[in-house]
Parts: structure tokens; C-alpha cells; sequence
């Protein structure tokens, strides 16, 4: 970008459930674009931090004077549940991309009403519906590939940054997250996150989108 190019804004969605680091992510992402110059502020939108709860976080890039996401205005989500995605639905349109994970968690409300679980092949069909820029991540099978739980955030951030619409590099995100992942976890978080990088790079740049 020039010094006379004025900075683009992207609005970005982030979706999950309580104890998945929704809110980390954003947080984590609205501090990569201030390291790299950018502007950039983060919302959080609905829910509490409550394990099995709904939780959506917004981060503007770009000039604003809110990071509020209304009907239609996403860019981009950031689905780390696939049943949060549908939830988010009436903020997407069909120029959203939508970065998903395909591993589930019910939701304590399902649960509590005894309701099962809709496929998610089902749930995927309808955020097609609104857009055909759905990027499937299989997040489940590339944590067990990395040999060590709990890095779903990880590789789903490794993911977005694989769309390459972040107005800045890839190695921005990693160098925060080396800063705040403990030595002894270092290659299996570096793993997490070449595997979610590569999991939708190559279909980003190609416009082969999966389904």
C-alpha cells in the first residue's frame, strides 16, 4: 500500500463456543495488524466466555469508528464451530468468505433442550446458500496431527491467514503467538499453524472452493 493508497477496511467475524479462544483470536489478530502498522479495532459482539456458550467477536481493519458488524457487512468469518457459522448467517452475504471447522461441540442450550445435533454437511449447505466462499477445515484431524491438544485456535488461525486477505503477512501472526506459547510447545503450535495455512491456501489462490 502506498502512503496515498488509503487503508482498506475488512470486517472480520470470529464464531465459536466458550473455551475455544474466540475472543484470544480476535484480540490476537486486532494486535498483529497495530504490530504491522495497521489500524484495527475488536468487539465482542455476543455472548460470554462461558465454556459451551455462544461467543462472536468482531475485528475491524481499516478506519471506523466501530467494529460492529451489522446485517450483510462481514468480509470475512472465522467459524471454530460449525453450528456458530449458521448462527452468524444473516451477517454474511454472498462476497463473505467463510473459514470453517468441521469439529463440533453441542452447545449447552442443544443439550439442555435434549435437541440433537444437525449434520454438518447440512449446516455447510446452508452457508452455501448465501455464499459459495466456504473453506472447509478439518480441524480435529490436523490437532491430532500435531500431536498435541488444544491447538484448534492454532491451526484456525494458521487458516485465515491462508485466505491471504489479512493486511498483513502470515509471519506478523506467528511472531505474536510465539511470544505468548511456552518454549517446550513451539514446533507442534508452528505445526498447527503450517497445517491450517496450507489446509486453505492453495484453494484461495486457485478460487477452488471446497463443496
Amino acid at each position: 500500500m502506498s502512503a496515498a493508497e488509503p487503508e482498506r477496511r475488512l470486517k472480520l467475524l470470529v464464531v465459536g463456543v466458550g473455551g475455544q479462544g474466540v475472543l484470544t483470536a480476535a484480540r490476537l489478530l486486532g494486535d498483529a495488524a497495530m504490530a504491522a502498522g495497521r489500524q484495527a479495532m475488536v468487539g465482542q459482539l455476543h455472548g460470554m466466555s462461558q465454556r459451551g456458550g455462544s461467543v462472536e467477536c468482531s475485528v475491524l481493519f481499516g478506519p471506523g469508528a466501530s467494529s460492529f458488524i451489522g446485517e450483510g457487512e462481514a468480509d470475512v468469518v472465522l467459524g471454530l464451530e460449525p453450528l456458530e457459522v449458521q448462527r452468524a448467517l444473516p451477517k454474511l452475504s454472498d462476497r463473505t468468505r467463510v473459514v470453517v471447522n468441521r469439529g463440533v461441540i453441542v452447545p449447552f442450550s442443544l443439550a439442555v433442550a435434549g435437541q440433537s445435533y444437525p449434520a454438518v454437511d447440512e449446516i455447510l449447505a446452508r452457508v452455501r446458500q448465501v455464499t459459495a466462499s466456504v473453506y472447509e477445515v478439518d480441524g480435529p484431524g490436523l490437532v491430532r496431527r500435531t500431536g498435541l491438544p488444544r491447538t484448534l485456535n492454532v491451526v484456525m488461525l494458521g487458516a485465515l491467514a491462508g485466505l491471504q486477505m489479512l493486511p498483513f503477512g502470515r509471519e506478523v501472526v506467528w511472531e505474536l503467538l510465539e511470544r505468548k506459547i511456552p518454549a517446550r510447545f513451539l514446533q507442534a503450535n508452528r505445526t498447527a499453524f503450517e497445517l491450517g495455512f496450507q489446509a486453505v491456501s492453495a484453494a484461495a489462490v486457485s478460487g477452488d472452493i471446497d463443496g
